[in-house]
């Protein structure tokens, strides 16, 4: 029988993670690289155009369960103010705490906070409010969304991951044959345990085999065989809905963050059909990511973006022209800075060891790879060299530099450095300083 209140709802969802606190990730284990999706720095390009980074900026993790996000969040913005987890369930809270302790997570914390209340939160407004795989549990995404927005601060981001209709699509037939079996929720080790032997029985070349096989340690543990599998409440929504939704919440979608391969048609479609290409790039940006949804329905299982308050979005990106180029400021992004990667002969280095481990005028090979996880490219690794490394990347991780120093230092290739720019921008490898 469904269950007929938002209270209902709650407690029922309170109930699921007091006895399987979420994510299942020891307390202990380091945070390694950054969240594209938690990342101030990315989310307000997104919005803005500008760099702006998250020094003295004030986060809310909505609900941070184990506090996984808790930490993602604080290793994604060197120099935030404070990070501040809220959750429903006590016991996940208390691991966070241990995270935070164990790390040593500086100006950290988790509370209590039920999103349907704002008055259980505490005090204040937020930088970036960020909610990974929340909303859709809520008894009403809408009103969820709204009391976040009501502590977005004016100019604010938030970073939202909600569950994609069409990429669970298995996953929700699947819960209806266990349904028709009796082995609905709430979640025992008996009907847990017969999810993991359902999945193990399954004929090898069925789609339940390969759906077992691509989630076989996933799957080991009982926490995510009860989130996938037995929650108490779950909403999915395909991209295309999502710009509706935030607006009744008084937000605005900015755009989908940068993840794996996440919402990119250059893997999905070869260049050898160029005209796909062209009528793609014509398209608004929430068309795109229909149009990708539509072609591969089972890829995104998620729908990862960001939003922001109504009329705060710019309006457009001016084209990167020659002129836009000339007239505006550069830097190498922060993050990359942090964790880019280079790879010249049979090593692969810190992009920052060039500033002083590493003496640039050593290296006498000409092939020098860059390596950044949010490159659109597939495999994430930008095939490059010397002088595109050490000429023109090194000097924006000192200071900005205008394009038109930039293009008067490097007359001769003018037009080669004009679209390796045009190219790093789309990429996040430098972004645009305000004047």
């Amino acid at each position: 029988m469904p269950l007929a209140s938002e209270a209902e709802i709650t407690q029922a969802v309170q109930a699921q993670y007091e006895a399987f606190p979420y994510p299942p990730v020891p307390y202990d284990q380091p945070f390694e690289g950054f969240s594209s999706l938690g990342s101030y720095t990315l989310a307000q390009y997104a919005r803005t155009r500008t760099l702006q980074e998250p020094t003295g900026a004030r986060f809310l993790v909505a609900g941070c369960g184990t506090g996984w996000e808790v930490h993602g969040i604080a290793a994604s913005n060197p120099g935030y103010g404070a990070v501040v987890g809220i959750d429903l369930s006590r016991p996940a809270l208390e691991i966070a705490q241990k995270r935070i302790k164990y790390h040593g997570l500086r100006n950290c914390s988790v509370h209590y906070g039920d999103l349907m209340d704002p008055s259980t939160w505490p005090e204040g407004s937020f930088d970036m409010i960020s909610s990974y795989g929340v909303i859709h549990h809520t008894a009403d995404p809408v009103k969820a969304l709204r009391n976040l927005a009501s502590r977005l601060a004016a100019d604010g981001v938030m970073a939202l991951m909600l569950y994609n209709r069409s990429g669970r699509w298995h996953l929700y037939r699947i819960r209806r044959a266990l349904e028709l079996l009796g082995i609905t929720p709430p979640a025992t080790p008996e009907k847990i345990e017969f999810v993991r032997q359902l999945l193990k029985a399954a004929h090898p070349t069925s789609m339940l085999a390969r759906h077992a096989k691509a989630h076989e340690e996933y799957y080991l543990l009982d926490e995510n065989i009860v989130d996938n599998f037995f929650h108490a409440n779950d909403i999915p929504f395909d991209i295309g809905e999502i710009p509706d939704l935030v607006a009744q919440a008084g937000l605005e979608f900015i755009d989908v963050a940068p993840y794996l391969d996440y919402w990119n048609a250059r893997p999905l479609i070869a260049a050898t059909h160029p005209e796909f290409h062209r009528r793609y790039e014509a398209l608004a940006r929430i068309d795109q990511l229909r149009v990708i949804e539509y072609l591969e329905p089972l890829y995104h299982t998620q729908n990862l973006f960001w939003c922001c308050h109504q009329g705060k979005k710019l309006a457009h990106w001016d084209p990167f022209t020659p002129e836009f180029f000339q007239s505006s400021r550069w830097q190498l992004n922060p993050l990359f800075l942090q964790y880019g990667k280079v790879r010249y002969w049979d090593q692969k280095i810190p992009f920052s060891d060039l500033l002083g481990k590493v003496d640039p005028a050593q290296i006498v090979t000409q092939k020098m790879d860059i390596f950044w996880p949010i490159a659109r490219i597939p495999g994430k690794m930008i095939a490059s060299s010397r002088y595109q490394v050490v000429e023109l990347l090194l000097p924006l991780a000192k200071q900005a530099r205008s394009g038109a120093e930039i293009l008067a230092d490097h007359r001769e290739r003018a037009g080669h450095v004009l679209r390796l720019f045009q190219q790093w921008e789309a990429d996040r490898l430098v972004l645009r300083v305000a004047p």
